[in-house]
């Protein structure tokens, strides 16, 4: 279903490219378009219910220190996903380099296994993810458990952080 008229966001400007991320700090995904000639668009996730996440940040310590390459794979009610951390992947677009999982209606996650560049892998299991869910995590290569784990910032109730659009 096309919902880009109804939420605003069918810009008809001539746009170069996109850059996906967590603006905010909420948890949700927001966008960026870069516009030829114009100023950028920029588009904050306000949808309320929209399902818990995780965000997973990874530090190399025995590959590279951005984790590029490292694959992690998070599983949920029987579900399997896999994000890879990525750099550069798209013509004048960019997506952040945090991994974003969303969980839906999910509470808790399994098992987390992250395949590093240099060949280790991490497990993490239910016990050890049990307070996940809706937070940003930082995991160090190697590491027994999460560096930090800090729950989203959610915007108080009728606040506008900022502006949806650029004019």
């Amino acid at each position: 279903m096309d919902v880009a008229r109804p939420t605003g966001s069918d810009c008809i400007r001539d746009s170069r490219g996109v850059a996906i991320a967590d603006f905010n700090g909420d948890g949700k995904l927001d966008l960026v378009i870069n516009n030829n000639n114009a100023l950028p668009t920029v588009y904050i996730n306000k949808v309320r219910n929209s399902g818990n996440s995780v965000v997973i940040e990874l530090k190399g310590t025995h590959s590279n220190r951005d984790a590029i390459g490292a694959r992690v794979r998070l599983t949920i009610v029987s579900k399997t996903m896999m994000r890879q951390v990525e750099a550069g992947s798209g013509y004048a677009s960019e997506t952040m380099r945090r991994l974003h999982f969303g969980l839906g209606t999910a509470t808790k996650i399994e098992r987390v296994e992250i395949a590093w560049p240099s060949g280790s892998i991490q497990r993490f299991d239910a016990t050890q993810t049990a307070s996940w869910k809706n937070s940003r995590v930082t995991i160090e290569e190697c590491a027994p458990e999460a560096m930090t784990v800090a729950p989203f910032k959610i915007p108080a109730i009728g606040r506008q952080p900022g502006r949806t659009r650029a004019k």
